[in-house]
């Protein structure tokens, strides 16, 4: 059994102001270091350049690539159940630190394994199916990279939308979204070829609200030393990997598997728990209204089991960004919207599934996440 893992790892020192709703008070979360392993001289491996990650402990290296952290801290939380007895007795904010610190350190562990082949490296790809979280995951990774001496450009593919009307359409005339060619393709294989030879390019912005996409004055250009992650929902087929060399690439996976059970003998579906990320963030920044989100989410479904699922062996990492707390978060935010479908909607009875499935659940505010969890890409407030 792995244990005392924050120990080597420590935790720097900060304050963040919360107010949960399962108390009538505010109150302020102190996160200050653990004592360190007398044998262990890694202070902190997001902030550490000289310790490799090879040095670290290898059950810890273990835990990290299973992404087991959740499982083997001090509070073991498995259940729905358990989760809401924390929630109820006040103990939650501990269990959200432990999680997001466990998060944190699997982040750092792939980030070391990339620096140890930094010399050959010069792409990252990064995919997953809709709502794993892949935008906040590469910005952290670029965070761990830089803090390792390594500079970073990050590219998503959502830039390189077409235009909404230049959007290849399905079987009932509807735009797929979801398909490869709703990506520009040969814009994408000019910009990683000019990239790849040392030129600039202008980086596109794609406007959902508008389906079109913009040029703002964005020039970067892919130094010797740096490298370029790269990431969407097609950031591991081929068609698109093969624009650029594979001795210099390494392809990562992101999913957000469910790790929490609804009983014993129950599993939560972690497509469920997607839908409900996107249903907050459609709404929050995409202008979407909900109706919309469950409309398209069948086509989703199928676009991931056509175009992400069978690439996913291509991965050499996978990260899993599903928080043991996440669903007791979502709640508050996400039943109003589910509530407000219409009743003659196609999606009425998968929504009145959505809401059975959230009444087993104990609410928490979500000013109780910390500013840096990859769950902020999905609650925080739009700007």
């Amino acid at each position: 059994m792995v244990t005392g893992l924050y120990k080597v790892v420590g935790v720097e020192r900060f304050e963040l102001p919360t107010y949960c709703s399962q108390s009538n008070r505010a109150t302020r979360l102190r996160y200050t270091p653990f004592p360190m392993m007398e044998s262990a001289e890694i202070s902190r491996i997001r902030k550490t350049k000289a310790t490799p990650f090879s040095n670290i402990p290898e059950t810890v290296a273990i835990a990290v690539r299973l992404g087991m952290m959740g499982r083997t801290m001090t509070m073991n939380i498995q259940t729905v159940e358990e989760l809401n007895k924390i929630i109820r007795n006040g103990d939650v904010r501990e269990y959200i630190q432990q999680e997001e610190e466990a998060k944190g350190l699997e982040v750092a562990g792939i980030a070391g394994k990339i620096a140890e082949q930094n010399h050959r490296l010069k792409w990252i790809w990064l995919a997953g199916p809709s709502s794993a979280g892949k935008t906040t995951f590469t910005r952290r990774l670029a965070a761990e990279l830089q803090a390792q001496g390594i500079p970073t450009h990050q590219i998503s593919l959502d830039n390189y939308f077409v235009n909404r009307d230049l959007t290849p359409k399905n079987a009932k005339g509807e735009y797929d979204y979801e398909h490869i060619e709703a990506i520009d393709l040969p814009l994408l294989e000019r910009h990683l070829d000019k990239l790849e030879n040392g030129h600039t390019i202008e980086m596109p912005h794609f406007r959902f609200l508008h389906g079109r996409r913009e040029f703002r004055g964005e020039i970067i250009r892919l130094e010797p030393d740096e490298l370029a992650l790269i990431e969407g929902i097609h950031g591991l087929n081929p068609r698109i990997t093969s624009f650029v060399d594979p001795a210099h690439a390494l392809k990562i996976y992101i999913g957000a598997r469910t790790t929490l059970m609804l009983d014993n003998d129950t599993r939560i579906s972690s497509t469920n728990h997607r839908m409900m990320r996107r249903m907050i963030r459609d709404h929050h920044f995409r202008g979407n209204p909900v109706e919309k989100t469950f409309t398209l989410w069948p086509a989703v479904r199928a676009g991931e089991d056509k175009w992400i699922f069978p690439f996913q062996p291509l991965a050499d990492q996978e990260y899993n960004s599903a928080l043991g707390y996440e669903i007791s978060v979502l709640k508050p935010l996400v039943e109003p919207l589910i509530r407000s479908l219409p009743n003659h909607h196609p999606g009425h009875k998968k929504a009145q599934e959505l809401l059975e499935f959230l009444g087993h659940f104990e609410p928490i505010d979500k000013s109780c996440v910390p500013p840096d969890s990859i769950l902020q890409e999905f609650i925080e407030s739009p700007r």
